[in-house]
This record gives C-alpha cells, structure tokens and sequence, in this order.
C-alpha cells in the first residue's frame, strides 16, 4: 500500500453560529404565526358562538308555533313585597325562558327531569340544574369550569359558588332597568323576556328585525357569601334577563376593562347578583363585540361601539322608535314607569 495516498472525507455539519441563526430563525416564524393560528381559532369560536345563537332563535320560533307565544322570560318572585317589586304577584321561584325551550334545542331528557310545580332550587329541579347545555355556552368564555353561583350555601359539592350551569344568553327585558329588585325581573318590561312576559309576535310592533331578543353576555369572577371566589353570571335555569344600558362592553364587563381583582362582583354596598345584573351588560369574549339575536331569528356580531340610541330602540318591542343606519330617534331613555312595577326615576 506505499505510495497510495489515502483521501479521507471530512465531516460536514451546524456550525454554533450557524444554528442560532436557524433557532432565531425558527423563533420568528413561530411568533409570526401563533397570533394567525389564535385568530383562526377565535374565528372558529366565535363562528360556533353564533351558530348556537341561530339555533336558540329557531328554538324559541318553534316554540312560539307551538304555544303562539314566546317563553316567558321569568316566572319567578324572589320576594313578595309589593315596595320591592310592585305588581309582581305571589308565586314560587320558577324558571326562565332557556329552560321552556329545552325541548326545541334537542334537550328533551333534561326538560323532563324537571318538576315544574317546584321551585328550582328544589329536588329534582336542584339536582337538574348540574347539566351544561353547551348550546347556551360561548367557546370563548374563559369561564372554564362553567359554573356560577346562586345562593348561599347551596354548592353541590363540587367546590365555592358551583351552584348552576353558565349559560352566556341572556333575554332582553328593557332598554334600561329590566330588575326592579336584586335580579328579579320585573313584570312590565318593554322587551320581548320579563316576569311573566306572554309576548307575541304581533305585539312586536316595531318589527321583528328591529327587536333584540337574546344578548349574549359573559361572567366574571366574585364572592360568594361564605367569602369565597366564585363565578357570578347567569344560567339556564332562570334569572337570565338584561338590558342593554350598560351598552356592549362597557366598563362594568371584564372585556370592556373591569379587573376581576381590583373590582370583583363581591356586593360591595349590595347583593353581589344584583351589583352583577347592574353593571354587567351585554359583553363577549369577541373582539370587538358581541352577538344579538332578534326576534326574526336572524343573528348579528354587533359593535361595541354601536350607538347607545340605536340599542335602545332595538331593546323594545312597541316604543315606535325609527333606525336608520347608525342613529335612531324617538328613543325613550328613561326607566318602565312606576305605575306598574318598575322603579320609575331618571336613568341610572
């Protein structure tokens, strides 16, 4: 083998330069492309946000076929006294216009597990109201557990203020004050969904497409009244009624800026469900806005910058306001008169 030269191959690699320049390069991909797979993602969200809206519009037209109304939006008195809530008649803690249309959203087994000649916080109603509808639920809402909390001491055992399903639907009962008393609902409400509200479609005189029926609304973080951290918001069982005073993400809401810290839904000076259902408004996890049903059943992603004036007039059903583009006319800004269960006044 003398004389034969021996060629040896070398090795070829990452130089350490050369690979840091290929982590940051893999790095700035990665950070150009996660805010594009997030918008995606809130995009499918908010897209399957909506299609439960659509479906809780056919729902509540299936149930105005069968009964030539709409569901009422509570039948429920909390309290019985006529100086706080005039007009509201004796009755028992009843349900709310989510739990009639169970049938209609394909959720027949869960409606016939309630007892109807009960109060909801009673036996089979109680054990019932553990069941997530998720047709009623944003995929945004960052409410993971899907629990809120109704009362004192009624946990189901499942940890502080789990107490009922979340639902981020609520019915519109006014343009302003839709409660006369902590969160019940009053029984003149201009809306479509009040106490004991038996509206048709021919009593929306200012039209279908003009009504808002259901907001969607989210829930935020409080206290519960053994002073522990639990969700405020609403359910399907009852209670689930606004207005639309408070605009759409208006500061009162944790996504129009209300820190859940600072600023929890904790009754400071009142009922924490009552400082909830004041200044909580219509509010999403959407940027931008949040979804309106109306009574035609169609459903619209509304700014949060739409004109106070025209979500009046679309939250009453027979106030003959005029909307034309972004404006609206003949509004009435004040509270349902004293006269027949409202708190009568100025506007809060």
């Amino acid at each position: 083998m003398l004389g034969v030269e021996v060629k040896r191959s070398r090795a070829t690699g990452f130089t350490l330069v050369e690979l840091l320049v290929v982590i940051a390069i893999i790095g700035i991909l990665v950070a150009l492309l996660l805010p594009a797979v997030q918008s995606a993602r809130e995009a499918a969200r908010r897209t399957a946000c909506q299609n439960n809206f659509k479906q809780v519009g056919i729902a509540l037209h299936n149930y105005h076929s069968s009964k030539k109304v709409f569901p009422p939006g509570t039948n429920f008195t909390e309290n019985t006294s006529e100086s706080a809530c005039p007009g509201i008649k004796p009755g028992i803690r009843s349900f709310g216009w989510s739990t009639f249309i169970l049938p209609y959203m394909e959720e027949e087994v869960l409606y016939d597990q309630l007892d109807f000649d009960l109060e909801v916080f009673a036996g089979v109603n109680w054990d019932a109201s553990t069941t997530l509808v998720e047709g009623y639920v944003c995929p945004s809402e960052v409410n993971d557990a899907k629990w809120v909390d109704c009362c004192s001491g009624a946990d189901h055992g499942l940890g502080p203020g789990n107490d009922w399903r979340l639902s981020n639907m609520v019915g519109i009962g006014d343009s302003v004050e839709a409660h006369c008393w902590l969160y019940q609902p009053h029984s003149i409400g201009r809306g479509i969904f009040h106490n004991y509200s038996k509206v048709s479609v021919g009593k929306i005189t200012d039209g279908t497409t003009n009504t808002i029926a259901v907001g969607e609304i989210t829930s935020g973080m409080g206290v519960d009244a053994n002073s522990n951290q639990a969700w405020i918001g609403v359910t399907w069982v009852t209670r689930a009624i606004s207005d639309v005073y408070e605009g759409i993400n208006g500061p009162g809401t944790l996504p129009g800026g209300r820190d859940d810290g600072i600023d929890p839904f904790d009754g400071d000076g009142g009922n924490r469900h009552d400082e909830y259902h004041r200044e909580n408004g219509l509010s999403s996890y959407h940027p931008g806005g949040a979804h309106l049903l109306f009574a035609d059943g169609s459903t619209q992603f509304v700014s949060d910058d739409v004109n106070q004036d025209v979500l009046f007039a679309w939250a009453t059903r027979a106030d003959g306001e005029t909307v034309s583009g972004d404006t609206a006319g003949g509004v009435n800004r004040l509270p349902p008169s004293s006269g027949g269960g409202g708190t009568g006044g100025p506007i809060r």
